[in-house]
């Protein structure tokens, strides 16, 4: 599928798929996948990429021996190689009500982020997996691979819209319970969970993949544009609350705001946990290009 048929689907646009197409998604850890693939593992296996000798043992498999060595020096040797890994990108939105909020939307930057992403997969012959969830409904793309599967992805992507309560532990660990292939797992999140967000960040890193949470808030969330006196709704739980938003108020919420991010960053950062914050009117290019790669997930 060509990059503007791609494009068409309007969540990215040509110019942008291009420069996606010179990166590559990166696993820290060494991978189990289903099958063979063509991702380069640390491990040692038998493909076709020469990697290195080791002394015969008995019981090893003599077709892996090389001959031409022992014809020269009578010791039998066998032949390594690089093992291709199969890595598998889980893309998880929450998709809950208050990823709706905003302008743009929070949930417009996150399915953009995670279409950059699967993209990239796609091209680098990645498996790439993806759900929405939100109040116990799932919607899920199965897992595919390959440039032709982009346009599917795209309109996965397109078709997920922000409505219901969050319940991210549990639809966490229901997608994992359900997606046991090792690879990179991507969440995408406010984390505005009344239940906390410990316990989705502990179920994603029970997968073993190597685990990013993309924290994304809406500039009106970081830097509200309220003054006087008002009645404020809880898009999910239809409670009101009465504040008069006065300057010292909001500078004790910009307080609690920050506190808020900064513990989710440390709790990501003290269990090897990707954090990257995105706000909802950053340039996606940026944190693509930008932030992600500094945050190890691409090269």
């Amino acid at each position: 599928m060509s990059q503007e048929a791609i494009a068409s689907q309007s969540l990215l646009t040509a110019e942008f798929l291009a420069r996606l197409d010179r990166l590559a998604l990166m696993a820290r850890k060494t991978q189990l996948g289903m099958t063979k693939g063509e991702r380069k593992s640390k491990r040692r296996g038998s493909s076709v990429e020469f990697a290195d000798y080791r002394d015969y043992v008995q019981g090893d498999d003599l077709r892996h021996v090389d001959w031409n060595i022992y014809g020269r020096l009578e010791s039998l040797y066998l032949k390594l190689f690089h093992e291709q890994e199969d890595l598998t990108v889980h893309l998880l939105l929450d998709a809950s009500r208050s990823m709706g909020f905003g302008s743009p939307a929070k949930i417009d930057l996150a399915t953009k982020m995670a279409a950059a992403i699967g993209y990239i997969g796609l091209v680098g012959y990645d498996r790439v997996s993806a759900e929405s969830f939100a109040d116990g409904m799932t919607h899920r793309l199965a897992p595919c691979r390959g440039r032709a599967h982009a346009g599917k992805l795209l309109t996965f992507l397109s078709n997920v819209h922000a409505d219901g309560r969050t319940s991210l532990e549990d639809s966490t660990k229901s997608y994992i319970l359900r997606n046991r292939a090792k690879g990179v797992a991507v969440l995408f999140s406010d984390f505005l969970d009344p239940e906390g967000y410990e316990g989705c960040l502990r179920r994603l890193l029970q997968s073993g993949s190597d685990c990013y949470a993309v924290h994304v808030l809406s500039r009106e969330e970081i830097d509200p544009p309220i003054a006087g006196d008002l009645k404020l709704l809880d898009s999910e739980y239809a409670m009101h609350v009465e504040v008069s938003a006065s300057p010292s108020l909001l500078k004790r919420y910009k307080k609690n705001l920050e506190g808020f991010c900064e513990s989710i960053r440390q709790y990501c950062l003290a269990r090897g946990i990707g954090y990257i914050f995105a706000p909802s009117d950053e340039s996606l290019e940026r944190l693509t290009l930008d932030a992600l790669r500094r945050g190890g997930m691409f090269k």
